[in-house]
């Protein structure tokens, strides 16, 4: 059975990878990384930005958000349920409206495809976090979707998908572990990882061992309501 675990290496250049590395260090901006509740340095150890409240990263960004896409578009071909199983989407056919199903997903082209996805969807917050050698880490199993304590619009109950970019290749421990999959997956430049975000992919970061890690990190969320639905409430 599937694991529904996408992992597309060589998503990012390598140069691109050093680049965002660099520039990271060089921020002063850079804080201590939280949980949904906070700092807690049992559960998550790590030095975060977020890039989106970072100007100068706005270029970088576009870089990031569009190779997302394509890793979106390889997952949702795939898997095309995360698309049409909860939403009844339609196109305008010469007979009239009609729904697209699964069926449909592998007949599009990408660019079909990716405006689909722009349409049911949006991306999260970019959070830019390193895990320092032997120290850092997010030891704690967790998930992605729950109801936040501190956030009016609980965008946390739209995620619908996790993704990850590894920056740097760890060699020892460093890994994203899975939980109920039993599956490790060991960081490697340039890799997109992309997962579900409900407790069935359940997952920890190992400490790294023999470097420092970088990560970016953020989420596939659905659009609100009014967006999806065109009214309020």
């Amino acid at each position: 059975m599937s694991d529904f675990i996408g992992i597309f290496p060589h998503a990012l250049s390598k140069a691109f990878c050093h680049h965002c590395i660099d520039k990271f260090s060089s921020s002063t901006e850079v804080k201590q990384g939280q949980t949904g509740h906070g700092v807690d340095l049992s559960k998550k150890n790590s030095l975060d930005l977020m890039l989106n409240q970072q100007e100068d990263w706005r270029h970088e960004l576009q870089t990031i958000h569009q190779a997302v896409l394509e890793g979106l578009i390889r997952y949702v071909r795939q898997w095309p349920f995360v698309l049409v199983g909860a939403l009844a989407l339609q196109v305008q056919s010469s007979d009239g409206p009609r729904q697209i199903s699964a069926a449909d997903i592998q007949s599009m082209n990408d660019a079909e495809l990716a405006n689909l996805i722009k349409v049911v969807f949006r991306l999260g917050n970019t959070n830019l976090q390193h895990y320092r050698r032997q120290k850092g880490g997010y030891f704690y199993y967790h998930s992605e979707f729950y109801p936040h304590p501190n956030d009016p619009a609980q965008d946390s109950l739209h995620r619908v998908l996790l993704w990850m970019f590894y920056l740097n290749d760890v060699t020892e421990g460093g890994e994203t572990e899975f939980y109920h999959q039993q599956k490790a997956v060991q960081p490697e430049q340039g890799t997109l990882v992309i997962a579900p975000a409900f407790f069935t992919h359940t997952h920890r970061g190992n400490k790294p061992e023999s470097n420092d890690k970088y990560i970016l990190t953020s989420w596939l969320m659905y659009r609100q309501a009014q967006e999806l639905y065109g009214q309020n409430g």
